[in-house]
């Protein structure tokens, strides 16, 4: 006779099962929990990449705008906004004028022929609170109204534009973006 004991073929105890089943969902929770983690580092990551090229965007648009300005064009609208005159984009040798405002949260472009016949409204950025404007003038050094009242450099019957103009967005979270450019050259 043999001892009474465990035959080897025979099958898992209910004990036995239930560990392997309780290690199985250890793993399976911590791997949906590392899973879930990374999906939402990447929704995070993904937002903040979008609105760094947004951001990038506009400061190109200000740059590439100012960069260009017809001379004695920049001046300080109503209402704070900036005007400006520069070369049309298709290379004629027309204009077409600018207006950079902000309004309801969104930095916006309008554009207009030289005749003032708009022919764009454009969103430059979104999620500004306000736009702050600075002149530079060799003389005064920053002001923050173009053309100055007291002193007006006169270049063809209208104020000659600044050297520089810088701009400082305040963003509604909590960021301000600060970009200064400089203006083409008068020529003298």
């Amino acid at each position: 006779m043999t001892a009474p004991g465990r035959q080897s073929e025979a099958g898992f105890t209910l004990v036995e099962v239930l560990v392997a089943l309780v290690i199985f969902a250890l793993i399976g929770g911590a791997g949906f929990t590392m899973l879930d983690q990374v999906l939402r580092t990447q929704r995070q990551t993904e937002g903040r990449l979008d609105r760094l090229a947004d951001l990038q965007r506009a400061m190109y648009v200000l740059s590439l705008d100012f960069g260009q300005a017809v001379g004695d064009s920049v001046a300080v609208a109503d209402g704070g906004d900036v005007a400006l005159s520069r070369s049309a984009p298709d290379r004629t040798d027309g204009q077409v004028a600018l207006l950079y405002a902000v309004k309801d949260g969104v930095l916006s472009r309008d554009l207009a022929d030289a005749a003032g016949r708009p022919l764009a409204h454009q969103v430059v950025l979104s999620g500004v609170q306000a736009a702050g404007w600075s002149f530079y003038d060799p003389e005064t050094g920053w002001i923050d109204d173009w053309p100055p009242k007291d002193r007006v450099a006169v270049v063809g019957g209208r104020a000659a534009n600044p050297r520089a103009v810088a701009v400082v967005l305040a963003l509604q979270d909590d960021l301000a973006l600060r970009r200064v450019v400089l203006l083409p050259s008068e020529v003298r």
